[in-house]
């Protein structure tokens, strides 16, 4: 009695693990086969119009003494499971859908037995779905395939694998973790191995600890480069060059250079650690615009004396106050004339424009008839220390930090508004900003 008592156990529980791993992939099909296990079984035991029904319940089966009664409270108690389980496997896969992660398992032999729905977009594009896909059909990389195969041999893995999609390349984070995965037929010590992967992107962190290391190599460099030079000029004073005035001048003057150099490093530095905090407070206030681009172009008086230039200020009568960042919109605009009259032929006019945009918005022009930018390089001049190359400065003297631009871009968009270039090699630039007429967070 006690076998065949199991033997109805284990098929009761068959049909509850079959509904587990059917959920996502056969709907009702995993109800719909315990039910028809327990008719199988009502049969084999000789009872009649249902189990787990009626006068069942009290033990008094229709024929086979004890023992049908005894079956039918088993199977009874199954079919009571059966709503308990079904919610308890719809809330895992609920579960898994609402993570914005793909997320497989995998059996022992590399075929995918649970996906969430994010993995089926992920995969699904070219695949139609990952369930009952090997794993070779997602992964072509050699790194995810090595992982999923050490998971296979117990161990956990993670690395950092590129993927294709419709938009670039994108970077994830791979973790390949053994799991034990039970047997269908339920009994216990009958596990199998199988392995869970979970994919991160993490493609934008991975970009800023590039862009981290990038711009620790930069700024170590640009500092090195002049106190390489202070530092020569320096000994060579010590060793005698004082005595020489002719020398000793141009020593003291190339000590000066670079002493401003410096300068202008550290000050581009601490205005891009601040624009890039997001703590920095932007202070929103009536400012007059007009005033503004005037106190900026005086800041150039003695470069535009210098090299010839001319510094033309046109500001709209209806931009003349606006709502905005009074530092700021100072540096913006004295970031952009420096650009300009570095690059300008000599003798030429920089034109600072400001003028009134449909939505109310305001419109920032800062024109230059100089070299210009090649084409090829245009997108990447925002980017911190990237100067265009030696061939575009040409007769420059005056080269910067190759943070202004940068400067730039962050302050632009901290007041809510677009930057962009057009440009034209050896004819000139112009640089154009616009602003809403309300930058964000401003209120009143």
């Amino acid at each position: 009695m006690p076998m065949v008592v199991g033997a109805a156990c284990a098929c009761a529980a068959a049909g509850t693990l079959m509904l587990l791993g059917g959920v996502r992939s056969a709907g009702e099909a995993g109800s719909e086969v315990i039910e028809r296990h327990l008719r199988a079984m009502e049969a084999d035991l000789g009872v009649e119009g249902g189990v787990g029904k009626g006068a069942h319940d009290t033990g008094q089966g229709r024929k086979g003494g004890d023992l049908p009664a005894l079956a039918t409270a088993v199977a009874g108690r199954v079919r009571t499971s059966v709503p308990a389980t079904r919610a308890r496997a719809a809330n895992l896969a609920a579960i898994l859908d609402a993570l914005h992660e793909p997320v497989l398992v995998t059996d022992a032999g590399g075929r995918v037995v649970i996906g969430n729905q994010e993995a089926d977009e992920f995969f699904g594009a070219r695949l139609g779905g990952v369930l009952g896909r090997g794993v070779e059909d997602l992964f072509t990389q050699a790194d995810a395939l090595r992982l999923h195969a050490s998971a296979l041999g117990g161990r956990l893995g993670v690395a950092q694998v590129r993927f294709v999609t419709p938009a670039g390349t994108r970077i994830h984070e791979m973790i390949a973790a053994p799991v034990a995965l039970a047997d269908e037929s339920g009994v216990a010590g009958r596990e199998t191995r199988g392995v869970v992967v979970t994919l991160r992107d993490v493609t934008d962190l991975a970009m800023a600890v590039q862009l981290k290391t990038e711009f620790v190599a930069n700024a170590s460099h640009e500092l090195r480069t002049p106190l390489s030079s202070i530092k020569g000029a320096v000994e060579t004073l010590r060793d005698g060059a004082i005595e020489d005035a002719p020398m000793a001048a141009r020593l003291t003057e190339m000590i000066a250079t670079n002493v401003v150099r410096l300068e202008e490093l550290v000050r581009d530095l601490m205005d891009l650690s601040r624009l890039e905090s997001p703590e920095a407070p932007v202070q929103f206030e009536r400012v007059d615009l007009a005033a503004i681009c005037g106190g900026v172009a005086s800041m150039f008086e003695t470069t535009c004396k210098e090299r010839r230039l001319t510094i033309d200020v046109r500001v709209e009568e209806g931009v003349r106050e606006i709502t905005s960042d009074r530092q700021l919109l100072q540096l913006i605009l004295q970031n952009l004339v420096d650009n300009a009259t570095k690059f300008a032929y000599e003798g030429t006019t920089i034109t600072v424009e400001c003028d009134a945009r449909s939505g109310g918005g305001v419109r920032l022009r800062v024109s230059d008839r100089g070299i210009g930018i090649p084409i090829n390089q245009q997108q990447r001049i925002f980017e911190r220390f990237y100067q265009v190359d030696a061939a575009r400065a040409g007769g420059v003297k005056r080269r910067g930090t190759g943070l202004g631009l940068a400067i730039v871009k962050h302050a632009v968009k901290r007041l809510g508004g677009t930057i962009g270039v057009q440009s034209v090699w050896k004819q000139g630039t112009t640089m154009e900003v616009e602003l809403p007429a309300r930058s964000p967070g401003w209120e009143g």
